[in-house]
């Protein structure tokens, strides 16, 4: 069976990209629906860390099963000169703190708790394995593609939940958005961890500012992400990466 994936990952990388976004986000739905309500005056967030910390740890189970630890970024690797790269995506995450945090000390503990949940769950997933799959295409289409799939897996998010379509519509774009400026960032760091971190603070702090930023400046973060990205992907060689990795093989080998 392992052998067979592996097979279908050279053959068909899109189609096992996509499998996996959306297979992923059915047991989001399924556990969430499972689990009782978690809510304790302890850890108001209990329900979700817990959702995302079992899809995270399937997620790990499946990169481990294939033996992909390298390849999907999860092996940790000390920071260098390329690391660098991060400080635009970690200036978003700071830019929701304009406006300060509302909230009690609990709540905002219990929040910063969860969204590590879900940055090691969604990063695991979609710079981690659905780039993995995505890698022979090349290190810009897989790019754009892990983008596109993240926003749609959120599409998938806010149709279950019933979130307004227009809020969908530009949840879909801004996360597409961030998702893409996340793959081109991972060619480069060559680990998710760091990542893994800015997902989380980019969730905490829009999650928990007392107002969402002028629809100027998140349309301006938009672009400057897509345009990052793009900027990302075009240096050459892949700062601190050997050649095949520059070129997209990311083969770990």
């Amino acid at each position: 069976m392992r052998r067979r994936v592996l097979e279908l990952a050279d053959r068909r990388p899109l189609t096992l990209a996509a499998a996996a976004t959306v297979t992923w986000h059915l047991v989001l739905f399924a556990v969430e629906d499972l689990l009782p309500p978690l809510r304790p005056g302890w850890f108001p967030d209990l329900g979700a860390a817990v959702v995302n910390v079992v899809l995270a740890a399937l997620t790990l189970a499946v990169i481990g099963w294939l033996g992909w630890w390298r390849e999907t970024g999860v092996v940790w690797r000390w920071p260098d000169r390329s690391w660098w790269l991060l400080l635009p995506l970690l200036a978003e995450g700071l830019l929701h703190l304009v406006d300060g945090l509302t909230g009690s000390a609990t709540a905002l503990v219990s929040s910063a708790v969860t969204m590590l949940a879900v940055g090691l769950a969604e990063e695991s997933l979609s710079r981690g394995l659905v780039q993995r799959f995505l890698s022979p295409l090349g290190r810009a289409r897989a790019a754009v593609l892990v983008g596109v799939l993240f926003g749609l897996g959120h599409a998938l998010s806010g149709l279950w939940f019933g979130r307004a379509p227009e809020e969908i519509a530009f949840q879909v774009v801004n996360t597409a958005a961030f998702g893409f400026c996340l793959a081109a960032v991972r060619w480069h760091v060559r680990t998710i961890w760091p990542l893994v971190l800015l997902h989380a603070l980019v969730d905490f702090t829009s999650i928990n500012s007392p107002g969402a930023l002028p629809d100027v400046v998140q349309v301006l973060v938009i672009v400057v992400l897509i345009g990052y990205g793009w900027w990302l992907l075009r240096l050459s060689p892949v700062v601190g990466s050997r050649p095949e990795l520059a070129r997209g093989g990311a083969t770990g080998q």
